[in-house]
């Protein structure tokens, strides 16, 4: 072997050497050929540049006269040149690839699925890359596309022998747009038998709407030549529907509405076309019409006051209407009505005066008169009562009751929005036992209260009216609630989690019958200290916990899956940021005072100062010095609030800190044993101006003794106009970001999605919650 004449002379190869990379798999390499010389050159063997001058991709006998030439791959300074006498093999770089795709193929052949799953999977997953280069750069290669077709029969019947018929017909499927006319075209037999399994699983499963798909996506494909199996399947589904809606019309003439309506869903979700389902539904629906909620946070108390449990702010207006509803965010604060009548204001703003209207039967406020009210403003602020309510009894020195119809209150300052303070039950809401009452002042009442679904009841229910009864059906995860809202079992979903919302409004069509809103109000998500762990209470370590938190990357990532959602931010304080700096609801946030950023050895350095600061202290009482024992994080069992905490075990282990998770049972916000160190709470602020103190005040989620923060409620709640309220609260603000009164991680925004057969659901201005219209709810009938 020599370089040709026009090559430098100092150019020595000996035989011995082996110029070839054994190390990266053929896949991943650049095209390159390969040649081994004969015995007398001590089969010498590299790779060399590709070999253009030749015929591909076999090598012609007229080819092996005179003298090869080549350059070597890793050196193309030189090109040599050889006898082809002394040539005993060249290997070509598709024919190495089609080679190395037929021996894994062999390989994956040789093991028995049903026990090997994973490892013949792997071998065809790696052949499957190998036949997508050759498709790729050589698609002309000869024989490729029969081997590919015989790769898809083979992983086909991998997938059967392992009982993943899904997968199988998929390739099938694959293999017969390939190729229609592969086997004597027999594929439609093949398919046709997979498509019974899969559709006997799902029905076995009662996933009937999944069980549908497979049979129209088929029957579509194939036409009139479909196999028979898809229509003896498809009678089966009838029969089944009609069995369903028979039972259905049994149970309606015996007035047995609930057994009727879950018969009719029933029959609807295994055939929506089912002769007579549709009208049947209507009747139903008219007779007595049933709405399903999915929840994945049961409501265990009915309390539209709770600011940290969305599932009782959520139930509460169903069970326990409040003296003053707030409808919305307006200019200068909440919108609000008083639901017996008319609130005015005298031109100093020192007496509110209630206006009660002239109730009828109908009348939705159980106030009958001026008495009845004044007897409830007094005990909402006498202090001796469990109704107790410390703003409102600040505020208020008398009650007058003027005639039946009026009342005056006098209030001891002018204050911005008095009304805010009184969006409590206009009556009792706790027995005498201390339990929570199942019937209040609202238009319906607790029927059943179990542990997978709540039933509400209207308490005076005439046909063709409004709603007979409400259900509340617990899912594991909005997965589950989706599934069960796509197959017509449930007609609502409240509170989606964010990506899931992300990835919805971005696949439903105008012609989908299920529509995705949005509420106006985010919600506000914190961690709030709760224990007396020493290093808690040391300001240093508060801080150390903010900055060692990635809060950022999780919300983007983590919660809202890559999307960008408008009003989904993280924030420096306790309250809401709005939607955009425009927002009339951000007027206790200041804009200019940034989230702290991650910053992970500033962290690390702010819990090396605490901890001095904490043995410094410790010496002077002359105790021992604190520990850095493990953090326990009490969550509810949401699904964000699992994927957050999980994110934040983390992103604390590396600064050194052990942090330790708590779930707490479905429903419940707050830790009742008292475990936890830090409560991880989702928080919906509504009104700022009178929210600030029921979250950092003495009775407050995120009750605080910081003197700077509790001097800023005081001054908050001193406040007589918009000017001064705005000037506190973003007093309030720096203040407890400066005193880090609880960790702020983020705001979201949520959403709800419902089938169109609800209907009035979203009139006016968007919902604050979901039941906010419900007395206008009306049930239709579904889309087929």
């Amino acid at each position: 072997m020599a370089t040709s004449n026009n090559a430098q002379e100092d150019a020595p190869v000996t035989p011995e050497a082996t110029y070839v990379d054994t190390k990266t798999p053929l896949l991943d390499r650049d095209p390159f050929d390969l040649i081994v010389l004969d015995e007398e050159n001590k089969g010498f063997t590299a790779e060399v540049q590709t070999l253009s001058s030749l015929k591909r991709p076999r090598l012609q006998e007229a080819d092996r006269k005179g003298k090869l030439q080549f350059r070597f791959l890793y050196d193309d300074a030189f090109l040599y040149e050889v006898e082809w006498i002394h040539v005993a093999k060249v290997e070509f770089f598709e024919n190495m690839l089609f080679a190395k795709a037929q021996e894994l193929v062999v390989q994956a052949k040789s093991l028995d699925p049903a026990k090997e799953f994973v490892r013949v999977e792997g071998l065809l997953d790696e052949a499957y890359r190998y036949f997508s280069r050759l498709q790729t750069e050589y698609p002309k290669y000869p024989g490729l596309e029969a081997a590919v077709d015989e790769f898809l029969y083979q992983d086909a019947g991998s997938l059967y022998k392992a009982g993943r018929f899904a997968e199988s017909l998929s390739v099938m499927d694959q293999l017969n747009d390939r190729n229609p006319n592969f086997k004597g075209g027999s594929l439609k037999t093949v398919m046709g038998t997979l498509v019974s399994k899969i559709v006997a699983d799902y029905v076995k499963r009662e996933d009937y709407r999944s069980a549908r798909i497979v049979l129209d996506r088929l029957a579509a494909k194939f036409g009139s030549a479909q196999p028979t199996t898809i229509q003896q399947w498809r009678q089966q589904l009838d029969k089944l529907a009609g069995v369903k809606l028979t039972d259905a019309r049994t149970a309606l003439g015996e007035q047995k509405y609930r057994e009727a309506i879950a018969s009719i869903r029933q029959a609807l979700d295994i055939s929506p076309t089912v002769p007579g389902g549709k009208a049947l539904e209507l009747e139903l629906a008219e007779t007595y019409p049933q709405i399903i909620v999915g929840v994945t946070q049961p409501a265990l108390s009915y309390d539209s006051g709770r600011l940290d449990n969305w599932s009782a702010r959520r139930t509460g207006r169903l069970v326990h209407r409040t003296l003053i509803e707030f409808l919305g965010a307006g200019s200068e604060g909440g919108q609000y009505q008083f639901p017996g009548g008319l609130i005015e204001r005298s031109p100093d703003g020192r007496t509110m005066i209630f206006r009660l209207k002239q109730f009828t039967e109908d009348d939705d406020s159980p106030l009958a008169n001026g008495y009845d009210l004044s007897r409830r403003l007094l005990e909402l602020a006498n202090p001796r009562s469990l109704e107790y309510r410390e703003a409102w009894g600040s505020l208020v020195t008398g009650v007058t009751v003027e005639d039946v119809l009026r009342v005056d209150v006098n209030l001891r300052r002018s204050h911005v929005l008095p009304q805010s303070l009184l969006r409590v039950p206009m009556s009792a809401s706790i027995q005498q036992d201390g339990k929570e009452a199942l019937e209040g002042t609202g238009s319906f009442r607790v029927d059943i209260q179990g542990e997978n679904e709540t039933r509400f009841l209207l308490k005076s229910f005439t046909p063709g009216t409004r709603l007979a009864e409400l259900i509340e059906q617990r899912f594991e995860d909005a997965q589950s609630a989706l599934n069960a809202l796509r197959r017509g079992r449930i007609d609502i979903i409240d509170r989606l989690f964010p990506s899931d919302a992300a990835r919805l409004s971005e696949q439903l069509g105008r012609d989908s019958d299920l529509v995705l809103q949005k509420y106006s109000l985010p919600t506000v998500h914190m961690l709030v200290p709760k224990s007396d762990h020493p290093f808690l209470a040391n300001a240093n370590f508060r801080r150390a916990l903010v900055f060692g938190i990635d809060r950022k990357r999780i919300l983007e990532e983590e919660l809202l899956g890559g999307k960008e959602i408008a009003g989904c931010r993280i924030l420096s304080g306790p309250f809401p940021a709005g939607i955009d700096q425009t927002d009339p609801l951000g007027y206790a946030y200041d804009h200019t005072l940034e989230p702290r950023v991650w910053r992970p050895r500033l962290a690390k350095l702010l819990t090396i100062i605490a901890e001095k600061e904490l043995a410094l202290k410790a010496e002077l009482l002359e105790e021992a010095p604190p520990t850095l024992t493990p953090l326990l994080i009490a969550h509810p069992a949401t699904e964000s609030a699992r994927i957050a905490c999980q994110a934040i075990i983390t992103h604390l282990g590396i600064i050194g800190i052990e942090v330790k998770v708590k779930e707490l049972p479905p429903g419940e916000t707050l830790d009742a044993d008292n475990e936890c160190d830090l409560l991880y709470t989702e928080i919906a602020i509504w009104e700022p101006v009178s929210d600030a103190r029921r979250l950092l005040g003495a009775r407050g989620v995120a009750q605080t003794d910081s003197p700077y923060v509790n001097q800023a409620l005081r001054r908050l709640d001193a406040a007589e106009n918009w000017g001064d309220v705005h000037d506190q609260l973003i007093a309030l603000h720096h203040a407890a970001h400066n005193e880090v009164t609880v960790i702020p991680l983020w705001q979201t925004v949520d959403y709800f999605i419902y089938n169109k057969r609800v209907r009035n659901i979203d009139v006016g201005d968007p919902l604050v919650w979901l039941y906010q219209n419900v007395d206008q709810w009306r049930l239709g009938a579904q889309s087929p």
